[in-house]
């Protein structure tokens, strides 16, 4: 792995640690606002049952709160841990192209996935989530796509001549 690309997962490895300290800040509102338990304690009512105090709440749903009201820093956490996904998986498949062409179509689709999922939602932050995870959907696949016809684009092109 050449240095640029260390210093590349290191600074995006900083904003992702920012972030999720910024958006566990930010979601720690939650607690304070019992009426919206009900709607962003997800993972609280899934796990534990009705939440009736604030110390039912989990972690996660902070996150979760964060996302839904204070969007910034959730959505830099997201696209910091996909740009690490992402240079992981290309420094790790750099010499097994197939396995990486099918990584990153698993990526892609369970991105659109995401998006799918979160597009009729209420809340303008999920509603953003949305967008951003079905662009960053389609940009892999289109990345995919211009990597694999390029090779075949130049293989045409010689035989034209």
């Amino acid at each position: 792995m050449k240095f640029k690309h260390i210093v590349y997962l290191l600074g995006a490895f900083l904003v992702f640690i920012f972030s999720t300290l910024a958006s566990w800040y930010e979601g720690g509102q939650l607690r304070d606002i019992s009426w919206e338990w009900k709607y962003s304690a997800v993972f609280s009512t899934w796990l534990n049952g009705p939440v009736n105090e604030a110390d039912d709440i989990l972690v996660i749903d902070h996150f979760v709160y964060a996302a839904k009201f204070e969007p910034l820093f959730p959505l830099l956490m997201a696209a910091s841990l996909l740009f690490i996904i992402f240079q992981l998986s290309a420094w790790l498949l750099r010499k097994r192209k197939t396995a990486q062409v099918i990584f990153l179509s698993l990526m892609a689709v369970s991105l659109l996935l995401k998006s799918a999922l979160l597009l009729g939602s209420q809340a303008a932050g999920l509603t953003l989530f949305a967008a951003f995870f079905g662009l960053s959907g389609l940009l892999m696949l289109l990345a995919i796509l211009y990597r694999n016809n390029r090779k075949w684009l130049r293989r045409t092109g010689e035989r034209a001549n």
